[in-house]
C-alpha cells in the first residue's frame, strides 16, 4: 500500500472505533518497503537537505502528520552503553497521550513489556496505582502493538539486530485541557509528567549539533588540510 492510499483511507474512518480495519491497513503499509526512499526523495525535492519538522527525536521520521493523525517510521538500534540506552529512551515505563498503533517493520524488533492502568483517578508523583497483568509483545514484522492513550504504561527493550517500526499516533484536537503522560519509575511508581519533553531535549541536542556541522566554515576535507 502506498502511504498516499493510507492517509486517503484513513479519511474515511472513525479512528475512535475502527481499530480492525486500521490495524489491517497500517500492516498492508508495512509491506511498502520503498516508504523511506519514497519519502526522502519527496523531501529533498520540496525542502531541500533541511531537517527541520522532518525528524521526530534522533531516530525517527515523520512521513505524514495532520490535527488527527500521525505516520511514523522509527528506528531501534542494539545498545552497548548507557548513553545509547538513554538516546533511544529504553527502560523507561511511561504512558502516551495518545493513541498509539505500531507495526514491525524490519530487524527483530524492539520488545514492549506492558501493563493497563486499572485505576481511574489521575496519576499522581510517588503514588503506585494499581496494575493489570504484565504483557510482553516483540515487535517483529507484522506484529501489531495498539495501545490506548494514557491508561497503559510501557517501555521498550532494544532489539538484538537494527530495528524499525511504523506508528501512526491518533491525536484528535481537544477543546480542554486533558492528562498528561507520565514517566514511571523501574517500580512502576510515577515520578513526573511528561516523556516528550524528554525526547524533545534529546532531539535538540541533536538537531543544534547537526546544525553546527552544517554551518561550520570548514569542510571535511579542509579540516583534514588544515
Amino acid at each position: 500500500m502506498k502511504l498516499k492510499t493510507f492517509i486517503e483511507r484513513m479519511a474515511t474512518y472513525d479512528l475512535q472505533h475502527d481499530s480492525a480495519t486500521i490495524i489491517a491497513d497500517l500492516r498492508l503499509l508495512a509491506t511498502n518497503r520503498t516508504l523511506l526512499s519514497e519519502y526522502l526523495y519527496s523531501t529533498i525535492q520540496q525542502d531541500g537537505f533541511s531537517t527541520q519538522n522532518r525528524l521526530y527525536g534522533a531516530y525517527a521520521f515523520v512521513l505524514h502528520s495532520n490535527d488527527l493523525f500521525t505516520v511514523r517510521l522509527g528506528f531501534w538500534s542494539p545498545v552497548t552503553s548507557q548513553d545509547e540506552r538513554e538516546t533511544f529512551i529504553y527502560d523507561l515505563n511511561h504512558t502516551h497521550d495518545f493513541e498509539l498503533y505500531c507495526v514491525g517493520y524490519s530487524g527483530d524488533g524492539y520488545t514492549t513489556v506492558s501493563r493497563e492502568i486499572l485505576d481511574q483517578a489521575p496519576l499522581q508523583a510517588g503514588r503506585r496505582p494499581e496494575f493489570g497483568e504484565e504483557r510482553v509483545l516483540k515487535l517483529s514484522p507484522g506484529e501489531v502493538l495498539h495501545m490506548r492513550p494514557l491508561r497503559e504504561v510501557h517501555k521498550q527493550l532494544p532489539p538484538e539486530t537494527m530495528s524499525a517500526s511504523l506508528s501512526l499516533l491518533i491525536h484528535p484536537r481537544q477543546e480542554a485541557t486533558t492528562e498528561e503522560a507520565w514517566c514511571f519509575d523501574d517500580n512502576l511508581v510515577p515520578t513526573y509528567p511528561g516523556i516528550a519533553r524528554q525526547e524533545a531535549a534529546l532531539f535538540d541536542s541533536l538537531l543544534s549539533r547537526l546544525q553546527r556541522e552544517q554551518t561550520s566554515p570548514l569542510t571535511q576535507s579542509e579540516r583534514k588540510s588544515a
